[in-house]
């Protein structure tokens, strides 16, 4: 048994010893090749920081949210203002809190002028305030999405690159050694085909990612705007009323 084992755990040691990786791939990188694969790592790098504080803020928004938007209608539709905004206070990690406090403050302050003014509109100045407000949401949700995309749209081309300069190379090694010797070529081989799968790796979670955040920020925005238009409502209610 001894005998049948041992040219088997020779024949595993040496091709451990001759196999291809990602260490050989490095070592065997051109230098402007090494400057290429280190942009991609750090590319990857980048979308994973993003993805982890990005994923981060949307739970905490949704979670907020959930809590704050019925306790901010209940104290909204008793007229207990005040309450209302530190409800709004309390959950400041939901979008909708931000948005929907902006708009209450601006209420508050279009009644002081009402009182000063009676024929002066209300609900025209909270409106304009609410889209105001959504906007500038809309762009802290955005916050990391055009990295995303930006490293989803380059890191192939980034990869393309790289290998070009890998199958050059691999050209040069042809004209200075010949082809008689395949193991002599695999290092340019390798390199070139080693720098096309790190730009997909780049590349393809980040469009992955890109594109499930951005359906997130969309729900989350019509979020927005379906409180806001019911806190809008309450306002109308409450000057008829008054009217």
């Amino acid at each position: 048994m001894s005998l049948l084992a041992s040219p088997f755990v020779l024949a595993i040691a040496e091709a451990a010893e001759n196999a291809f990786g990602p260490k050989q791939i490095w070592e065997a990188a051109s230098p402007v090749n090494k400057v290429i694969i280190g942009i991609l790592i750090c590319l990857i790098l980048l979308q994973i920081y993003t993805a982890i504080e990005r994923g981060i803020v949307y739970a905490q928004s949704n979670s907020a949210s959930r809590k704050f938007l019925k306790l901010f209608m209940d104290t909204l539709r008793r007229g207990d203002f005040e309450a209302a905004k530190r409800a709004a206070t309390t959950h400041n990690k939901s979008h909708i809190a931000l948005v929907l406090k902006h708009g209450l403050d601006i209420f508050q302050y279009e009644k002081q002028l009402k009182a000063l003014h009676e024929s002066h509109d209300v609900i025209q100045p909270v409106e304009r305030a609410i889209v105001r407000g959504t906007a500038e949401v809309t762009d802290l949700l955005k916050k990391g999405m055009l990295g995303l995309a930006t490293i989803g749209a380059l890191a192939p081309f980034i990869g393309l690159l790289g290998t070009v300069i890998g199958i050059i190379k691999v050209f040069s090694d042809l004209k200075t050694k010949g082809a008689g010797d395949i193991n002599a070529l695999a290092g340019s081989i390798g390199e070139a085909l080693g720098t096309t799968a790190l730009g997909l790796m780049a590349a393809i979670p980040a469009v992955w990612i890109y594109n499930l955040y951005t359906a997130q920020q969309d729900k989350m925005v019509t979020n927005i705007n379906n409180a806001a238009s019911q806190m809008i409502d309450e306002f109308i209610r409450r000057e008829s009323q008054q009217a």
